[in-house]
């Protein structure tokens, strides 16, 4: 059989009952019940007051507020909120960018909480530790995010991000998720904002997996416009944490809204949220709550209007790469590569060993005593 708890309430009425009904004195009766003295005449002065209702616990939320948050201010907090799906930092950004008096970032996070808009807080209490190149174009990080359905198909939003100033290059809707897709909405946004020293992407643009290692057609365009091209540690998606934020930020704020009748609204809306949102009005914190258009600026190094050809020296050794994907040196047959298959690959004869190179770029290096006629290697 449980215990049977009796309320707070009913206790403390046993303890007036005592000492009005039963004559029991107060500083007897306390010692009973395990209160004060103070606690005691409080109670007891509580029921003279209110006997219908007397012995509940009262509210104790002041009387009045006078810091309290106007409620103007209040509704446009909400309704900023509603627009974008900011939290508290960035909505308070926002308005103090506008000279709207605003409160802390803590006290709009409070009106966000209070009104249903967020959840309890479960953020880290650790610093975040943030890294980032010192220059716009030194470094562009892009992905694919997706599957998402629209217009009854499905497609893979490819993104582009610079790293120094997390402008948004590039957000465009891909039908699939090859190369040749990506490298046209590469060489539009090389078009308008100029070439970055480096990209990085995920092993789905390179040949990590392949055994030997070579390079796949998406790293050799970017070699002839010299355009470093990396590559984040297989199964780390930490190596491209800013692009992998980038998507998080797409979920929240972006895809609740936006149109997916057809692929053109869908495009029409990722294009406007970039232009007139993201880059330049959504405050970035890891950059001092200012938007990525404070950072940008357009690349030194302009696209040319063509791919450029691959040349090397006049006495170099060079072997044009067969439908294999090898080329043919002293009947031995050297792996370059299926994404190289009718480009030109110079042969380096050294010591003990023979190297590949694609334009100024090492593709392997064979030691000799693995040299082997009419194998691939």
């Amino acid at each position: 059989m449980p215990w049977k708890v009796s309320p707070v309430s009913e206790i403390r009425l046993a303890f007036v009952h005592q000492v009005r009904s039963l004559g029991v004195s107060v500083a007897q009766a306390a010692r009973d019940f395990g209160i004060s003295r103070k606690t005691a005449y409080k109670w007891i002065g509580r029921y003279r007051e209110q006997p219908a209702h007397p012995l509940a616990d009262r509210s104790r939320r002041p009387a009045s507020s006078p810091a309290r948050t106007a409620e103007d201010l209040e509704r446009r907090i909400l309704e900023v909120r509603e627009s974008f799906g900011w939290g508290g930092r960035k909505i308070q950004a926002y308005l103090a960018a506008q000279d709207v008096p605003v409160p802390s970032v803590r006290t709009v996070t409070n009106i966000l909480r209070r009104n249903g808009c967020i959840g309890p807080n479960t953020s880290p209490t650790e610093p975040i530790q943030f890294f980032e190149r010192s220059h716009p174009h030194q470094l562009w990080q892009c992905d694919h995010k997706g599957p998402l359905e629209v217009g009854r198909r499905k497609v893979y939003p490819f993104t582009v991000l610079d790293d120094h100033s997390r402008y948004l290059i590039a957000c465009h809707t891909c039908l699939d998720v090859s190369m040749k897709p990506v490298f046209e909405v590469l060489w539009q946004a090389f078009g308008e904002f100029g070439l970055p020293e480096a990209i990085l992407c995920d092993n789905a643009f390179g040949t990590t997996f392949e055994v030997p290692k070579t390079i796949s057609w998406f790293e050799a365009r970017l070699i002839r416009l010299g355009i470093q091209p990396l590559h984040g540690r297989p199964y780390h998606p930490q190596t491209q944490g800013k692009v992998e934020r980038l998507h998080g930020t797409l979920e929240r704020e972006l895809w609740p809204r936006i149109r997916r009748d057809s692929l053109e609204h869908f495009q029409c809306d990722l294009d406007r949220w970039r232009r007139d949102v993201y880059n330049t009005i959504r405050p970035h914190e890891s950059l001092g709550d200012r938007p990525p258009v404070s950072r940008f600026r357009p690349s030194f190094r302009s696209r040319p209007d063509i791919l450029p050809p691959v040349e090397y020296p006049a006495d170099a050794v060079v072997r044009k790469v067969s439908t294999s994907g090898d080329v043919r040196w002293q009947c031995c047959r050297l792996l370059a590569g299926r994404g190289l298959v009718g480009e030109y690959v110079r042969i380096e004869d050294r010591d003990h060993e023979v190297a590949l190179y694609y334009a100024s770029k090492q593709i392997r290096v064979i030691p000799r005593e693995q040299l082997k006629p009419n194998t691939m290697l």
